[in-house]
């Protein structure tokens, strides 16, 4: 086996597959079906990487946009840090972190979207990068081995596990994990929807279905039933009061959690505003927002209002969490 740091692992894994050592079950996730991918993963192999894109555009979650990582500009990051992105998937913050620090460790469940990234790092001349298959709540790495630990678009999913019956629960484990592999004033960011966005009436939630957000977790979990689409309600979210009571729970200090509101989004943060910071919100809506439609106009025209900016900032799309341990 060949580990670019073979330090930071305490068990040995099931296997080794395309010098990926795999930790636990192989479970794929993703917009398209894993046979997409698998065709891509052999169109570069054979083609390369330009008629890869020309083919897979649009029909897979992976983007070359490396502004997607913009959140850390409001971490102290060095070029020393050593990093861990959990549920990495196909490297949109995996590959512009390893570009600034000492070492990036990213793992995620799917083997082919972790074999897709080490393609990625390949072409990109990235080589300060280990990868693997592993489960959050079986991680093979000792603890405090990081500066920076990554769940951009995760914690909303650990309801759906093996170890848990409560989503909740699920939550705050993964979350104390973090916690304890976080080296002393580390940092764990956290990318997420809020609860209570406004986007939620016209879009689906994490369950696949209409203002499942909105209930209670109780008769969302009937909803889901009715509907079919799973046992219970499991991919939670929460306003920014609900984010700081589990996180709370989960060990860290309510002091050392900072929340900022990614303008259009916590996967495309464009323009991240710190939620304290009031008029500055108010000066995005007015001034930087784009006058698209007659809905986004009304918006600005209201902006001018203080208590509809309070609202409006409650129904935000999503949050960058920053919480140093």
């Amino acid at each position: 086996m060949k580990f670019v740091n073979k330090s930071l692992y305490i068990v040995k894994p099931m296997e080794v597959r395309e010098n990926i050592p795999i930790f636990s079950e192989d479970r794929y996730w993703g917009k398209s079906p894993e046979s997409v991918l698998k065709r891509g993963l052999r169109i570069i192999e054979k083609k390369g990487w330009e008629e890869f894109n020309k083919r897979f555009c649009g029909k897979l979650d992976f983007t070359d946009d490396e502004s997607r990582a913009d959140w850390r500009f409001n971490i102290p990051i060095t070029k020393d840090f050593v990093v861990l992105d959990a549920g990495a998937g196909m490297g949109r913050v995996t590959i512009p972190l390893a570009r600034v620090v000492k070492r990036m460790v990213a793992f995620d469940h799917s083997f082919s979207r972790m074999s897709f990234l080490q393609r990625r790092l390949v072409k990109e001349g990235i080589k300060n990068v280990d990868l693997c298959v592993a489960d959050i709540f079986e991680l093979p790495f000792k603890k405090e081995s990081f500066d920076l630990i990554v769940m951009n678009g995760v914690l909303e999913w650990m309801g759906k596990n093996k170890f848990f019956g409560n989503p909740r629960q699920a939550q705050i484990a993964s979350l104390k994990i973090c916690r304890k592999l976080l080296k002393r004033n580390g940092y764990l960011y956290v990318g997420i929807e809020n609860r209570w966005a406004l986007s939620y009436l016209r879009g689906l939630d994490h369950s696949g279905l209409r203002y499942t957000s909105y209930m209670p977790r109780w008769l969302a979990s009937i909803y889901c039933r009715i509907r079919g689409k799973g046992n219970k309600y499991d991919t939670l979210t929460y306003s920014k009061s609900g984010y700081i009571k589990l996180i709370e729970e989960s060990g860290f200090r309510k002091s050392n959690i900072n929340f900022y509101l990614p303008y259009p989004g916590y996967n495309i943060p464009r323009i991240i505003v710190p939620y304290e910071h009031f008029n500055l919100l108010k000066y995005l809506v007015v001034n930087l927002m784009a006058s698209k439609d007659l809905k986004t106009t009304l918006v600005k025209a209201l902006a001018k209002f203080n208590v509809f900016i309070r609202l409006y900032r409650l129904l935000f799309f999503s949050f960058n969490i920053i919480i140093k341990k």
